[in-house]
This record gives C-alpha cells, sequence and structure tokens, in this order.
C-alpha cells in the first residue's frame, strides 16, 4: 500500500473562495477538550495546550491546509489552539473554518448583537482579520425562524465587510430530496434544510458521511448530489466514525476509554456492545486490508474520496502521533470495493439498530 501525503492528493476546488485545498483536511473538534453546553457534554477529554499545538503543526507538516473549528468547541478553547498555529504559519497559506449558533450562554446566537459579539471573539481568539469559511452550526433559529432574517442579514453583512468570504451550512445526517415528500419526520427534516438552503444561500455544506453512513436508493438525491447540482462546496465530518472504525473497543468501560468530558461516552454506538458490534462487523474489511489503526485509516479515508470525490474529506485526531499515522492512499477504491464496503456499512448499521431500537446515535 503506498503512503502519501494530503499535498500529493489531486486538490479539491472550493469555488465560492475561488481556491483550492488539498483533499482531507483538520477536524479540530478533538483538540477543544470539554465543554458543556445546554446542559450536555458537547466536548472532549481534556487535552493540554503543548500536545494540541503540537498535533495541529503534526497536521500542517502533513500537508493539510484546511482547518475546521466552533466557537463553541471548548467554548472558544478551540479557536484559541488553531490561533496558535495560524501565528507560526503563513496565513494565507491557511483556509479557516469556524462555526456559531449553538453558544446560548448570553443569549439566541443569532441574534444579530449575539452573532457580531461571537464573530469578533472568534477573530481574536484565532489572531486573524478575517474567517475563509463561516458556518451556521445550528439550524435553530429560535420559535418559529424569529432570527432567521435577522441571522442571514448579518450573515451577509459579515461578507460585505470582509470579515468572511464563504458561508457554510450543516446537513442532516440522514437525507434525500425526494424524502421532502412524505408526511414522516424525515420528510419534515428534508423540508426543512432544502427551506433553509433556499433562505440561507450558503456556498458550502458540510455532512458527516463515512461507512457507516445510511445507504441510498440509487434514485435519492443525496446531500453529495444536492451539491453538485447546485454548484456547491463539500465538506465531509466524522470520516473515521470519531474512531469507532479504526480502534479496538477493548475490555475497558466508557468511561475509561473517553475520558471525563467526552461527548461519545452518552451515544450508544459508543457503548462496550455497541463499540463490539462496530468491530466485530468490520471483520472482513481487517481481513481484506489490514488491521492496524492506519490500514483502517486508509481504508475508510479511500471510501470517503471515491464517493465523495469532490468534497474536502475533514479527519478527527487529538495527538500528533494519530494524524501522522493516518495517511492518504493513492488509487481510489473500485466499484466493486465501494458495493462491497457499503453492504458491510449496512449490516453493521442493522446490528447496532437490532440492539439499540431507539435512539441510535453516534
Amino acid at each position: 500500500m503506498r503512503h502519501v501525503t494530503a499535498s500529493e492528493q489531486p486538490p479539491r476546488q472550493l469555488t465560492r473562495l475561488g481556491r483550492t485545498s488539498p483533499a482531507l483536511a483538520a477536524g479540530c473538534w478533538p483538540l477543544a477538550g470539554p465543554c458543556v453546553n445546554d446542559g450536555a457534554d458537547v466536548g472532549w477529554a481534556p487535552t493540554h495546550d503543548i500536545v494540541a499545538l503540537d498535533a495541529l503543526r503534526a497536521a500542517w507538516e502533513r500537508g493539510l491546509r484546511l482547518f475546521d473549528t466552533a466557537d463553541v468547541y471548548g467554548h472558544g478553547r478551540g479557536e484559541e489552539r488553531l490561533g496558535y498555529l495560524l501565528a507560526e504559519v503563513p496565513r494565507e497559506q491557511v483556509i479557516v473554518s469556524t462555526k456559531t449558533g449553538y453558544d446560548r450562554r448570553s443569549g439566541h446566537p443569532y441574534q444579530a448583537l449575539q452573532m457580531k459579539r461571537h464573530l469578533r471573539r472568534s477573530l481574536t481568539r484565532l489572531g486573524t482579520d478575517h474567517i475563509d469559511i463561516y458556518a451556521y452550526h445550528s439550524t435553530d433559529f429560535g420559535s418559529n425562524d424569529q432570527y432567521l432574517a435577522e441571522a442571514i442579514a448579518q450573515m451577509n453583512e459579515f461578507k460585505r465587510e470582509g470579515l468572511t468570504r464563504a458561508v457554510a451550512i450543516r446537513a442532516p445526517h440522514g437525507f434525500a430530496v425526494q424524502w421532502a415528500a412524505e408526511n414522516r419526520p424525515r420528510g419534515q427534516q428534508a423540508r426543512r434544510f432544502l427551506h433553509l438552503l433556499d433562505r440561507c444561500q450558503p456556498g458550502l455544506i458540510a455532512v458527516r458521511h463515512n461507512l457507516l453512513s445510511p445507504v441510498y436508493q440509487t434514485d435519492e438525491t443525496t446531500v453529495i448530489d444536492l451539491a453538485r447540482q447546485r454548484g456547491m462546496d463539500l465538506l465531509i465530518k466524522q470520516v473515521l466514525g470519531q474512531g469507532l472504525l479504526i480502534r479496538h473497543p477493548g475490555p475497558q468501560a466508557t468511561a475509561s476509554l473517553f475520558g471525563a468530558g467526552d461527548h461519545r461516552r452518552q451515544h450508544n454506538w459508543f457503548s462496550p456492545l455497541g463499540r463490539r458490534l462496530i468491530w466485530d462487523g468490520l471483520r472482513p474489511i481487517r481481513d481484506r486490508y489490514g488491521h492496524t489503526p492506519a490500514a483502517l485509516a486508509n481504508v475508510a479515508i479511500r471510501f470517503a474520496l471515491t464517493t465523495a470525490p469532490t468534497a474536502v474529506s475533514m479527519l478527527g485526531f487529538r495527538t500528533a502521533s494519530q494524524i501522522t499515522t493516518i495517511t492518504t492512499p493513492g488509487p481510489a477504491l473500485t466499484p466493486t470495493e465501494i458495493e462491497d464496503l457499503a453492504a458491510i456499512g449496512t449490516r453493521i448499521r442493522g446490528s447496532l439498530n437490532q440492539a439499540f431500537p431507539t435512539k441510535t446515535r453516534m
């Protein structure tokens, strides 16, 4: 298996920025540490500033140039730590992506005044005068969308002022355009997302996509299809399933494995049973591609890059050693390989749904 750095991969064109990015990007959420928002853990176990900066430096040295964070990650700690890296490297070579919309400690985050405050704080923490990609992190715009028009106007104002360059929005974890015609919860969610796309007019969509994602029918229009049809850029997140696709579950309890403050402790898929079901289901992949974390990460990344060939795929990591062992393979997967891997993912999802018939989450 040939190992190459991200910079050796065909670059992705980010049309709304007028720039290109390596195929892989740095998902910096795991580097921000713990965070409690609206009474729930939405962060990761604590990590030291030096460890986080070493990890960011390693990502830079591996050729990653798009770094994604959010104002709520560590309640600003994530942006501060990315700011340490930005102080060391040429700012014009970095695509900085951050988000707003979840931090509710001082009022609804999509009020114009709150958005101004949050952006000002983000710029200060990052140590920069502009943000390349600024995302609607949440799609909750208040009761009856009372702050939606206000938020859109403020986002447009940020762009006019040169404080931001492009706007992004998060897609639902499961989505097909055709679902919008259904009188079911997923139909309501699909209609909601299409409505927000039309109103917010973002240039980029961020969506979760990995080996465990749902498999769609051939006549269904997915987020990946929709972005291509509308000429929008695409960011793929959770390519490695937040570690589920590469890490042996081990005998440890959830708490000792993930540490205090790690949001994964709350989710069924990360429970001892969930991790075991996933690991057992991945056996055909290990037998075919290799048993090491690097080999498993390799095939997971190839799956994302092959099935979303124009997207930038974001990798989460917590240490320099983790990011340096994640490598990008040269060749795309074959259609047969993609079909086989998707079938494995479907079987794993089926076992998880059977074990956790309600509130199955990742």
